[in-house]
């Protein structure tokens, strides 16, 4: 089979990650994941240690997840022209930027994880390296998640209480403890009275 860029560019593409920057896939803004890009798995620890007079070593007070950065390496492919390329980079721009020229929250969906959500945000520098008389271009973007944790669609339950000693059970079925919002209305002539919460962890 002859070869053509449509075809590599296809087969390439189903071996990266796709993804989407604040609701416009990659595709729409014109650049590709590099293939050697590296997704972290987790973010760095924040840990804080006391050092306790005559105790050998230090005692570790607490430890927690800090920001979440993320690093997207990416080539401009859909430019042929110097021209086409600087338009490119300021509809990618337009996407991070407010109207006033302010970096924003923007959501980042990976397509493998299509159901997972980060909500992150321009911060560093992004030069642009141009090949290719200048018609092509590749860059690294800087994000940072601020909140590490990405997060699927919000669920919504609702129950009528009908009878005395009525249970409910909702289920979390995300991989970390998530606090429920629980909104009481009493539709009846009667007042609500002994309700009771009770959670419990599944494994």
């Amino acid at each position: 089979m002859a070869f053509t860029y449509a075809r590599y560019r296809e087969e390439r593409m189903s071996d990266i990650s796709r993804f989407s920057l604040g609701g416009t896939a990659n595709t729409a803004l014109g650049v590709e994941l590099l293939p050697d890009f590296q997704e972290p798995v987790l973010p760095q620890t924040r840990d804080r240690y006391v050092d306790v007079p005559g105790k050998h070593g230090r005692t570790l007070f607490s430890s927690d997840l800090g920001a979440r950065e993320i690093v997207l390496d990416l080539v401009m492919i859909d430019s042929t022209t110097p021209e086409t390329l600087q338009s490119l980079t300021k509809t990618f721009s337009a996407v991070l930027l407010d109207q006033d020229g302010h970096p924003e929250d923007v959501a980042l969906v990976f397509t493998k994880e299509p159901n997972k959500t980060y909500t992150v945000r321009y911060s560093g520098n992004m030069p642009l390296q141009r090949l290719i008389g200048g018609s092509k271009g590749y860059f690294s973007l800087p994000l940072v998640a601020a909140d590490p944790f990405s997060y699927g669609a919000e669920d919504t339950d609702t129950f009528t209480i009908t009878t005395d000693g009525q249970t409910e059970d909702i289920e979390n079925a995300g991989d970390y403890r998530t606090p429920p919002v629980i909104t009481i209305t009493n539709d009846g002539v009667g007042s609500v009275v002994g309700f009771t919460l009770t959670t419990r962890a599944l494994k």
